[in-house]
């Protein structure tokens, strides 16, 4: 088996000629266009953070592993109904696809689930929170991102405002539970590096498709031993409500959110992108007080303060290429024919 290819962060910079790539057609003004990436980062942590609310409903009433199971297949029929309209032709060997499926929804989301019926929510909150130090440190080890004095300032001072915004308390018990919220964290950050590889040869729509659809295909093994144990119950037409909850994850959290994230990825730098994660718990704070009611209290206040400030501590215009990357041409330069370019 032949190893994942990994590209420079050059070649994500060039402008794919792939039509079911609609993220990437022309922009009128360089600024506006430099600047929609970003914006699908901020667009994809408030669908999540908004999920955080609606997911601890549909959960009450049909279970973690049954709401993941309706998120991801919802996911999963909505993108490659996408993709069975515009019929693009693969460029990525299927089992990287699989391995980012399994990486995330499966380990990230399964992970974390079966965490949080062994540990506080706090602490999980806590240990989800560090995602974004896990993304500069993989994106550093693994692929040889630059990162200066403000980058780890920005996500040191972000990650402990995530951590006074969920009031979360860390004991450092070892448990087990523990331990599977921070697999489930290394996935989904694990998932950010290999998004970022891939992009360099793929649409957003192909890597979210197929990432998802290799992820509900996992799933369905896990709901036959969960629901023929009887350790969740298949829903029923009383728990429409709550299907319909999860339904609405699916497609407007897991299907746009994650294709507005993997959109960005492949045009800002991994550290950015792992940076954006901190927003998830701001903009579930700020719907938790809006809609569901709940207190504002200080630590809050100073927490969502705090991630602002790490956001914009963050450096965004560091060049992120390497000096062995620029001596040789990007993969997307070798795979140009020279009938395109003349």
């Amino acid at each position: 088996m032949r190893p994942l290819r990994l590209f420079s962060s050059a070649s994500r910079e060039k402008v794919r000629t792939d039509p079911s790539d609609f993220t990437a057609r022309a922009v009128p003004g360089v600024e506006l266009h430099r600047l929609r990436p970003y914006g699908a980062l901020i667009a994809a942590a408030g669908s999540w953070g908004v999920a955080t609310a609606v997911a601890k409903y549909a959960v009450d009433g049909i279970g973690a592993f049954t709401t993941l199971f309706i998120e991801v297949g919802t996911a999963a029929a909505a993108l490659w109904i996408a993709m069975l309209r515009v019929r693009p032709r693969r460029t990525v060997p299927l089992r990287h696809y699989l391995f980012l499926g399994l990486l995330e929804p499966v380990v990230a989301y399964g992970a974390l689930d079966l965490g949080l019926q062994h540990t506080g929510a706090a602490d999980a909150a806590l240990l989800d929170g560090l995602q974004s130090a896990m993304v500069l440190v993989m994106g550093v080890v693994f692929i040889k991102e630059a990162v200066n004095r403000r980058s780890v300032a920005g996500v040191l001072v972000a990650t402990v405002g995530a951590a006074l915004l969920t009031g979360a308390h860390f004991t450092l018990s070892g448990s087990i539970g523990d331990a599977l919220v921070l697999l489930g964290a290394l996935g989904a950050s694990a998932s950010v590096i290999v998004v970022s590889r891939l992009a360099a040869e793929a649409s957003a729509l192909e890597l979210t498709a197929y990432q998802f659809g290799f992820g509900f295909l996992f799933t369905i093994p896990v709901m036959a031993v969960v629901w023929g144990t009887g350790s969740e119950k298949v829903p029923d037409a009383a728990q429409l409500p709550h299907i319909v909850a999860a339904m609405a994850i699916g497609l407007v959290s897991f299907a746009l959110g994650y294709l507005a994230y993997n959109y960005a990825v492949s045009h800002v730098a991994v550290g950015v992108a792992g940076m954006a994660l901190n927003l998830i718990p701001l903009f579930g704070v700020v719907v938790a007080v809006l809609w569901l009611g709940e207190d504002l209290s200080m630590p809050k206040v100073i927490g969502g303060a705090l991630i602002l400030v790490g956001v914009f501590l963050f450096p965004y215009d560091t060049d992120t290429e390497s000096p062995k990357d620029s001596e040789k041409p990007t993969a997307s330069e070798v795979a140009i024919p020279e009938e395109a370019t003349s």
